[in-house]
């Protein structure tokens, strides 16, 4: 086992100076969000949101009755949701969980990118996928990349039909 200074100014193991704490939340991305469009209305979801009996409920049900522009969120907003509005997901640090213990980590991150990039563009609105990743040479995003390509060129094939 290796044991790293937290507090260091260049990586032990390959001398960059590039290097720092990770550690953005869902807080951090809701306020940096809310600076940069004032007024948009944003809602966050994460476990300090999410405390009481219907917390989950009523968010979503806020979101989906348009009382928000913006849904910041852990992976808890990924499943099973079906917003229409929503044109644009923004995926950030993407990789996380390809560094997990679990030997199926990479199917698991895939599945989970899947269906993330999966909320956009379900309505009217074309959708767009931004994925954030400190490994984009990673086969989960050259995965996901082709999925994302194949399900936009079904939907232009019905859409023409």
């Amino acid at each position: 086992m290796r044991v790293f200074n937290t507090d260091a100014k260049v990586c032990p193991v390959c001398s960059s100076k590039y290097i720092g704490r990770f550690g953005i939340g869902t807080e951090q991305v809701e306020e940096r969000i809310n600076e940069t469009f004032p007024m948009a209305r944003t809602l966050r979801m994460d476990m300090d949101t999410t405390k009481g009996k219907k917390d989950h409920e009523n968010i979503l049900s806020a979101f989906a009755n348009g009382e928000a522009d913006i849904l910041v969120g852990t992976q808890m907003i990924v499943k099973g949701h079906d917003f229409p509005n929503v044109s644009l997901v923004g995926i950030i640090a993407a990789d996380l969980s390809l560094f997990s213990s679990d030997y199926m980590a990479s199917e698991r991150t895939f599945e989970l990118l899947t269906q993330a990039a999966g909320r956009a563009g379900r309505g009217d609105k074309d959708g767009e996928v931004v994925v954030q990743t400190y490994n984009p040479e990673e086969c989960v995003f050259r995965w996901l990349c082709r999925r994302i390509m194949r399900n936009s060129t079904k939907m232009k094939s019905a859409i023409e039909s």
